[in-house]
């Protein structure tokens, strides 16, 4: 396995980790900071999963 291949795995790992955190989150409806941090934690992964996607079909074995 290649170095930018195994790294798109990681970063899907952690997309799902944040994911479940943030959705989790979001289903307690609770106003603040974590709410907050939950919605931006969303936008950044509707950006970054694309692009490990891109890396483990770009350097697929």
């Amino acid at each position: 396995m290649s170095l930018p291949f195994g790294l798109g795995i990681f970063g899907l790992l952690v997309c799902a980790v944040f994911g479940f955190n943030a959705v989790r989150e979001l289903r307690r409806d609770v106003p603040g900071h974590a709410h907050n941090a939950a919605m931006i934690h969303i936008a950044l992964i509707t950006m970054f999963a694309p692009f490990c996607l891109y890396v483990l079909i770009a350097y697929a074995p």
